[in-house]
């Protein structure tokens, strides 16, 4: 079947087109690739489990920042014109679906596909290159430049550092036997969903999941880890942690403290590499709402940590 492209009307709308396929921006998701989406929550929602949309901090600056970014590729690519995307594209024979930030004109290799992102400094220092992206986004800009059938994807990463906001172009070439892991990868991922096999809790990315899942405890039920050897073990390495964590918070502790004595009354201290103050600062007083959170509590029976 081919692709269909269909007009975006509203942001109700392009919501419900999205709920029946996996999206460019969830593929790495059931690739087991991205840092924020689990294979199990991806799961889950697929299989009509409904999960509250919450915005955030990098989404609100990623939306007003977009128009920018375009000014900048346009800056930096005086050839290129840049379209915003007006459609929604969708594979229905495996359930895929994409909408591009923006179509590329004026490339003499044909029509490209543009993805913008905006970034802080220090996720750009650990996850970036000005060459490279990290893998979920180019998976992201694979799949729309698969489903758009673009003469090539880009992507558009804006560092968020004063005064100049610098952008980097990172260019991702249409590749067959990638844009083919792709497609088995949505194909098998809508078949566990059909056969109902539950993916495996990722420990660094569900957390979250596992409280809104399992909310309320069941009074009295105990269950026997005694034979665990992955729950012992990691027991044994969190208390190693611990007492690692407070010995480096001792040890900060100290050099703040050194600090303090010396530099007096001083409000600020110059120091190659560093900013320090030293400053009274005003905090206001708040209310926090009443909540029933569950706690997870471990305390080491040696020592009572």
């Amino acid at each position: 079947m081919p692709v269909e492209a269909i007009k975006i009307t509203d942001r109700e709308q392009w919501l419900t087109l999205r709920k029946f396929d996996l999206t460019a921006s969830v593929v790495s998701g059931a690739m087991g690739v991205s840092p924020y989406l689990s294979p199990l929550r991806l799961y889950l929602e697929k299989r009509g489990i409904e999960f509250p949309l919450k915005d955030s901090a990098p989404l609100r600056r990623g939306r007003r920042f977009e128009p920018a970014v375009a000014m900048a590729v346009e800056e930096e690519r005086p050839g290129w014109k840049l379209e915003k995307c007006q459609h929604y594209y969708r594979d229905n024979s495996i359930g895929i679906g994409a909408t591009p930030d923006y179509h590329i004109h004026g490339d003499a290799r044909g029509t490209g596909c543009l993805q913008i992102k905006t970034v802080n400094s220090w996720v750009f220092e650990r996850e970036w290159t000005v060459q490279s992206a990290p893998a979920w986004v180019i998976v992201q800009t694979r799949t729309e430049s698969m489903l758009t059938d673009a003469a090539f994807g880009a992507i558009a990463v804006m560092v968020m550092i004063e005064p100049d906001y610098p952008t980097y172009i990172i260019e991702v070439a249409r590749e067959h036997h990638e844009e083919e892991k792709i497609r088995q990868a949505v194909v098998d991922f809508w078949q566990t969903v059909e056969d109902g096999k539950q993916p495996d809790v990722n420990y660094s990315l569900d957390r979250a999941l596992l409280a809104a899942l399992t909310p309320k405890e069941t009074i009295d039920k105990i269950i026997d880890l005694s034979a665990d050897n992955e729950a012992m073990s990691g027991l044994l390495e969190r208390a190693e942690l611990i007492a690692k964590i407070k010995r480096d918070e001792e040890r900060c502790s100290e050099i703040e403290t050194m600090l303090m004595d010396k530099m007096g009354d001083a409000a600020r201290a110059q120091v190659p590499g560093f900013s320090v103050s030293w400053k009274v600062q005003h905090r206001k007083g708040y209310i926090v709402q009443p909540s029933d959170p569950r706690v997870l509590l471990i305390r080491s029976k040696a020592n009572g940590s």
